[in-house]
């Protein structure tokens, strides 16, 4: 009656953000699931604290930050151990509503097409924003739009979308044992978006489940290493298109890019005064044209 769900918590200095996810977990009413804690080689004591606070869970231990992908991916192989049905990836930085595991399994239990699902996401500091009802992505710009509230019916039980955001993302194990897991080469951002590609192309749908909610605080991570986020974004689109473009919108996302150049320069050097994100911008692009070329 109730598939077993394995819940990842990915965790690099973010001890009180993994303890307050922690304590929205207590109060979930799905009755079949597990907790672990991945540490990406955390320096501010979060393995002893959770350790000392939530003894009954199990921490894995990297030892040092191998990104959100092969961080996530050490947690997948061993929940897959222990028999999981469904894997849950969930952000850190996130807290949810207490029944949003008996929104989201029923809707991926009784339809079989659907192999992951998200909830809605909503903006921690604004509860009455919300940052995403899934995601659809135009391929010629490698552009990614946020459906909102008024782009859908309300009472819509689910909607098939492009990819759901890695922050709450829901994986039948029999996508995982058809595709793989997250690619690693990604490192930070854009892996989620990859991976439900990756299941659609296998025949799987990819759905957003409206009454499931989840709050999301957004980048914590990122923004403690100046210019990672923009680095990692940009140059992981190029990533992207060079496995799921066609040959015409790799060469128009090629042209695209260049063009946004002086806009970024604008927007980086002469609105915000920051050269290093316009450093961080001109490596992405560098190195993102190595996957293509």
């Amino acid at each position: 009656m109730y598939p077993k769900v394995s819940i990842i918590i990915l965790n690099w200095n973010g001890q009180e953000d993994t303890i307050e996810c922690l304590e929205s977990l207590k109060h979930i009413t799905y009755p079949n699931y597990e907790i672990i804690i991945v540490d990406n080689g955390s320096t501010d004591g979060s393995v002893e604290c959770f350790r000392k606070l939530h003894p009954a869970i199990k921490i894995i231990e990297n030892g040092k930050n191998l990104g959100f992908a092969e961080g996530n991916n050490i947690g997948i192989e061993y929940t897959l151990k222990s028999h999981c049905d469904y894997v849950l990836l969930l952000n850190n930085d996130t807290t949810v509503s207490p029944d949003f595991l008996d929104k989201m399994i029923p809707v991926i239990e009784l339809n079989q097409n659907i192999g992951i699902v998200g909830p809605k996401i909503m903006n921690y500091f604004n509860p009455k924003i919300a940052q995403s009802y899934g995601v659809k992505v135009n391929l010629w710009t490698v552009s990614s739009h946020n459906i909102q509230l008024n782009d859908i019916k309300c009472d819509i039980k689910y909607l098939n979308v492009d990819y759901v955001q890695g922050c709450a993302i829901l994986i039948k194990r029999d996508v995982i044992d058809r595709i793989g897991l997250l690619d690693k080469k990604y490192f930070l951002y854009g892996e989620e978006k990859d991976l439900c590609f990756r299941a659609r192309e296998s025949g799987f749908d990819v759905a957003c489940v409206p009454s499931a909610t989840i709050w999301h605080k957004e980048s914590v991570s990122s923004k403690k290493v100046s210019g990672l986020k923009i680095y990692f974004m940009e140059r992981n689109r190029f990533l992207f298109i060079s496995k799921f473009g066609s040959l015409q919108q790799k060469l128009f996302f090629m042209v695209f890019t260049i063009f946004r150049i002086p806009i970024q320069l604008y927007i980086s050097v002469i609105s915000k005064r920051d050269l290093k994100s316009f450093y961080c911008y001109l490596k992405s692009l560098v190195d993102g044209f190595k996957y293509i070329i």
